[in-house]
Parts: structure tokens; C-alpha cells; sequence
């Protein structure tokens, strides 16, 4: 099993309008076209919510409502499992320590995706929040978040992460305000790119570069306003993946 984390990196919102999607890569480039994309056989994914507490939980199953109403060959479905855990369950939860990782750094929030390294195919995911940040005051930002995050669990990368701009998209690596409400086109062509359907039941041909790079979302910074009804936040974000050399890894 190898693991890595990316570099963090700040970067600023621009107005502009949405540019494509990225995928995460089996050896953790986005823009690497040629590699192999992550994604799960099976086209479906059981997210548990049980470690979060009820109003988080609640806002948890509202950002997997929305990318299964947006997504036509691929399904979030539901199943209780504890966090943390090397068991095929997406897990969301609210901890002092992240799955997979001593510590947070500066991010708020860290997916982990472990994958096998010849096929790219998924076969775990979890999602850590950190404790005691201004995302968990603010309902609407932590829905976009776990939104942002449920992205990477599926196999999406950052859209801004080979030179667009991603304005506009749920998968940039920044956040704007307002927040929005859903995946956005880009977002869901990303991820129908990924599951086509057919016989394979999604991935495409299962190519991603070895070790997507799901993310991690850190503090806020001070911005100028562009304009009197956008407020902006730019985000530190943080590259962090788990590659499993076996079909089941360890």
C-alpha cells in the first residue's frame, strides 16, 4: 500500500464561467490523460453517516440526495458503518484526526480514497471533518462541502486543477459565495464521463495516474469582494490518497 499526500496550495476565485471537468488518476495526476482514472466497478458507493450528529447527519444525506438526483449511471447509497474503516462504505464523520492521517495540517476537512493500482478501481472512501471550524456553523457550507467531497469519493478531481478555471463548479478547488445548492453541468459530465454504462457498469476504461488526489479543505482567508453581493474564500487545500496494491488492499 502506498500513501501520499499532495501539496497544499491557495489559490484565489475569478468570475468566469465553468471549464470541464478533472478525474482522479491511479497515479495521483489529474492531468495525465493517458492514466487511468479512479472509479468504483460497480457504479455505486453505500455512504454511512452514522458517526456524525443529527443535524450534520441530516445535511450529510441532503449532499447525496442532490448528486443522485444530478446523476444518471451512478448511485450514493446508504448503509451504517463506523468511520475509518477498510470496508467498501463511504464514512463521513467529525473527528479530531483524519482516516488515514496523524493530523489535519491547516485543512478542514480530508476524503481518503484507497484504490488498487493496475485498474484504478476504488474500493474504499471516507470523508473526515475537522472539529470546531466555520464550516460546521454554517449549514449551507457544510452541504456544499460534503457535496464537494462525495465528488472526490465518486472519482472527480479539482476542475481548476490543469489550468481551467472551474468557475462556477462544485469541484473547485476554492469555494465562492453564495454557496451552491448542487452539482453543477461540469461536475455531472465529470462524473458521466466516468460512469458511461454498459456492460463494464461504469469507469469508462478504468484509467486514472496512480494516486488521485482527493482533497482536503483548510481555513479561510481575508479577500477583497469583487462585486457588493459576492463575498469570496479562499481555501487551502490539500492532497491526500491511499493506493492499495491489491485487489483488496491492506
Amino acid at each position: 500500500m502506498r500513501i501520499g499526500a499532495g501539496v497544499a496550495l491557495m489559490m484565489l476565485v475569478a468570475l468566469g464561467p465553468a471549464h470541464g471537468y478533472e478525474l482522479l488518476r491511479a497515479r495521483n495526476d489529474p492531468c495525465v490523460r493517458g492514466d487511468h482514472h479512479l472509479f468504483w466497478r460497480s457504479a455505486t458507493v453505500s455512504v454511512s453517516v452514522d458517526a456524525l450528529p443529527d443535524i450534520y447527519r441530516a445535511l450529510a444525506r441532503e449532499a447525496v440526495d442532490r448528486w443522485n438526483l444530478s446523476l444518471h449511471r451512478f448511485h450514493f447509497g446508504a448503509r451504517g458503518a463506523p468511520a475509518c474503516m477498510r470496508d467498501g462504505v463511504a464514512a463521513v464523520a467529525i473527528a479530531d484526526q483524519p482516516c488515514g492521517l496523524s493530523e489535519f495540517g491547516d485543512a478542514l476537512a480530508i476524503t481518503r480514497n484507497v484504490w488498487v493500482e493496475d485498474t484504478g478501481e476504488l474500493v474504499d472512501a471516507d470523508v473526515t471533518f475537522r472539529p470546531g471550524t466555520y464550516v460546521l456553523a454554517d449549514h449551507d457550507l457544510f452541504r456544499q462541502v460534503a457535496m464537494h467531497e462525495l465528488g472526490h469519493v465518486l472519482g472527480l478531481a479539482h476542475s481548476n486543477a490543469c489550468g481551467a478555471s472551474g468557475a462556477g463548479t462544485l469541484m473547485r478547488s476554492v469555494l465562492s459565495a453564495p454557496t451552491l445548492e448542487a452539482p453543477q453541468a461540469d461536475d455531472v459530465a465529470g462524473a458521466s464521463f466516468i460512469y458511461p454504462g454498459g456492460s463494464n457498469g461504469g469507469g469508462g476504461d478504468g484509467t486514472v495516474p496512480e494516486g488521485a488526489n482527493s482533497c482536503a479543505i483548510g481555513p479561510s482567508a481575508p479577500a477583497a469582494s469583487l462585486a457588493p453581493s459576492l463575498a469570496l474564500i479562499p481555501l487551502l487545500l490539500l492532497g491526500r490518497r491511499i493506493l492499495a496494491r491489491g485487489a483488496g488492499g491492506n
